[in-house]
């Protein structure tokens, strides 16, 4: 199945996750206390830009042939990828996170991972599923011969 997207279509998907986002910010206290609700407010209209961006990003990587046609495929390989990539840029650089744990033991570590994955991981999950849900809404399949 081929998406097809309009411009008004992938507007309104990043609306309706960007609003998303902000009302997860401002309910989150540990995201809107002190200026960080008001910074979130700032990179709203980024956060706007970046999904339409990524849903023609979808739609081309759609067209050349490179996603599979099930939605859990068009959902996880992206959400797969910048996972891994977040997860290596919180742990590299001058201040990895992973050296502040070498003296715990593999229990701390694992729950550590899991707290960063509920906190971080899993609102970027629901975003990205709802991002592939919204497109495959109102397509019609393609024949393709």
């Amino acid at each position: 199945m081929k998406i097809k997207l309009s411009f008004i279509k992938a507007f309104l998907i990043a609306l309706t996750t960007t609003i998303g986002f902000l009302i997860y910010v401002f309910i989150n206290p540990e995201l809107n206390s002190g200026y960080g609700g008001l910074f979130f407010l700032s990179i709203s209209p980024a956060i706007l830009v970046g999904v339409v961006v990524y849903c023609y990003i979808i739609k081309f990587f759609d067209h050349a042939g490179l996603l599979a046609q099930h939605f859990i495929f068009r959902f996880s390989v992206p959400f797969l990828v910048i996972s891994l990539v977040i997860w290596i840029a919180v742990n590299t650089g001058d201040d990895p996170l992973i050296e502040a744990f070498q003296q715990y033991n593999f229990h701390d570590y694992v729950s550590y991972f899991f707290n960063f994955a509920l906190s971080a991981l899993l609102p970027l999950a629901i975003v990205f599923a709802a991002i592939s849900a919204m497109l495959e809404i109102g397509n019609k399949e393609v024949v393709q011969k």
